[in-house]
């Protein structure tokens, strides 16, 4: 990561001070370094840094510091570890969690939620008389997937189970992207996968921008969660759904196990777990029932 620094001179021709671009400087992250900024994170957020994995933790924080026109590393570890720790360290996991999506991202996962998790879970809900479905998000980002789940409810599920009662929870660590997915503007990228006719229904075209409609944004709830804080766990409550999509990539397996146990407590039984298609939870736990779907699959809790 280059930044690009500045120096005064004085004008030959006055007093006055002009500033003058030197060439970028790049800092170098030390491994010492490394391991104390590695162990902070792991610490607050169980993600875990392997060493092949430095270069992007080096070009993320090395931003923060030029921009908060520090000497260096060592001065920011201090920082960090100084009384008022608790704003950086939320400064820095918004910064090393900043994920690529884009609207009905595998599209396996979605039908499946549709066509096969919902109605299940609906058949069990029916016996208790409680139609009352809740599903959570869980690592947002910028809300591309909670929005698509809540367009396929509003053209699809509430149709087919018009006395159900859906609600759509998502959560990030990261305040910068929870604002973006609040406001519902989007770029080009993010709605690539949309069919046309649910871009027409459902986004306003600006020449830069498409804005989501209110009715769908009204369907979601945003909040802050760190899925390694328990504390942060145990205020969500009775859900049926998780969304938890390449997510635990950014674990170790300790971290993945803790996490693991937390999102199996709040889910409720005959709930379902979805990660990304290329994850597993093969001997991290076994609280989930694997279950296979077309070209993708599911955890359930028994």
């Amino acid at each position: 990561m280059e930044a690009q620094l500045f120096t005064f001179k004085y004008s030959k021709d006055s007093t006055k001070t002009e500033s003058i671009k030197q060439e970028p400087v790049e800092l170098v992250m030390s491994a010492g370094a490394f391991i104390e900024l590695r162990n902070i994170i792991y610490q607050y957020s169980g993600i875990f840094y392997t060493e092949n994995k430095k270069y992007l933790l080096e070009g993320r924080i090395s931003k923060i510091i030029f921009e908060k026109n520090m000497s260096g590393y060592e001065e920011y570890i201090k920082v960090l570890k100084s009384p008022r720790y608790r704003d950086e360290v939320n400064e820095l996991l918004e910064s090393i969690t900043i994920n690529e999506t884009y609207f009905f991202r595998s599209e396996e996962q979605f039908d499946a939620f549709e066509k096969y998790l919902v109605p299940e879970i609906i058949k069990l809900k029916e016996k208790k008389e409680d139609l009352y479905i809740r599903i959570w998000s869980a690592g947002t980002s910028t809300g591309e997937e909670a929005y698509t789940i809540a367009i396929i409810i509003q053209e699809r599920l509430q149709k087919k189970f018009p006395n159900a009662k859906f609600q759509v929870l998502a959560s990030d660590i990261n305040n910068n992207a929870l604002a973006a997915a609040k406001k519902g503007i989007y770029k080009d990228y993010a709605v690539k996968g949309l069919p046309s006719d649910i871009l027409e229904k459902y986004f306003k075209k600006t020449d830069s921008y498409y804005i989501l409609n209110d009715g769908i944004k009204q369907m979601v709830k945003f909040t802050n969660v760190n899925l390694y804080d328990y504390n942060a766990i145990k205020t969500i409550k009775n859900v049926d759904v998780i969304f938890c999509v390449n997510v635990l990539i950014f674990f170790d397996i300790p971290s993945k196990q803790k996490v693991l146990s937390y999102l199996h407590e709040i889910l409720n039984k005959g709930g379902y777990l979805m990660i990304g298609n290329s994850e597993s939870l093969h001997n991290l736990t076994r609280d989930f029932k694997l279950l296979h779907y077309p070209k993708t699959m599911a955890y359930k809790k028994e």
